[in-house]
């Protein structure tokens, strides 16, 4: 089975043998798992009757119907507590993720592990991840269709970030000066520089009172640079 890069390494991430995938679309990583032979038991589940039923053409083709398991559902509705022990949410905004796991405590709660691929509002995730009592074990970023991917492998576990730039960019991937977030974070901070002086030029209230809002907005960006 052809995944993309991005499917591969989700997949690379879950250290459980009993997941759910959660928007699980056509099925692509969970039968992906079971032709690596990396798992016992999986729950695929969608919120939509179309893919779901593609889905379940695929298990079939895949002889998986004995291990992987269709389920119709918003988020982690359609499982019961302990039923998986890795939950893998990819390729949805970040604060559907959030709202996700917020939708379903006791579920979420009851997981061992999460593996996550939000595209947007990372800060976020990692702020509801420490709230919920999850730990960010691993993280990775990635570039597809030049877009950036951060991808993160989440434990139960108490954890709290010191300063906002950990939060913002992601404290493990500052760590080990990923060039990808350098690369993403050049490219916002010339967008921001190239507002800051529109703004500081134009005399009106609008103007004034977004100012200070993106020049902290630079510090933090700059901040993070000088850790990479």
């Amino acid at each position: 089975m052809e995944i993309s890069k991005r499917l591969e390494l989700v997949a690379s991430l879950v250290t459980n043998d009993v997941i759910a995938d959660i928007g699980t679309d056509h099925g692509y990583v969970p039968i992906y798992l079971y032709k690596q032979g990396k798992i016992k038991k999986a729950y695929a589940c969608d919120v939509r009757k179309g893919p779901l039923e593609k889905c379940k053409e695929n298990i079939a083709l895949y002889g998986a119907e004995d291990v992987i398991e269709p389920r119709l559902g918003s988020g982690l509705i359609p499982l019961k507590p302990f039923e998986a022990e890795t939950a893998i949410m990819a390729g949805m905004g970040g604060m559907l993720i959030v709202h996700i796991l917020q939708d379903s405590p006791e579920v979420a709660d009851s997981l061992k592990e999460l593996v996550l691929s939000p595209q947007r509002d990372f800060a976020e995730v990692r702020r509801y991840l420490h709230k919920i009592g999850f730990s960010i074990k691993e993280e990775h970023m990635l570039k597809e269709d030049n877009k950036p991917y951060v991808l993160m492998r989440c434990e139960k576990g108490a954890e709290k970030y010191d300063r906002e730039i950990d939060y913002l960019y992601g404290k493990l991937l500052l760590e080990k000066k990923e060039p990808v977030l350098k690369e993403w974070i050049l490219h916002e901070e010339g967008k921001y520089s190239r507002l800051f002086d529109t703004l500081k030029d134009n005399p009106t209230e609008n103007a004034k009172k977004r100012l200070p809002e993106v020049e902290e907005k630079l510090a933090l960006m700059r901040e993070a640079l000088a850790c990479l």
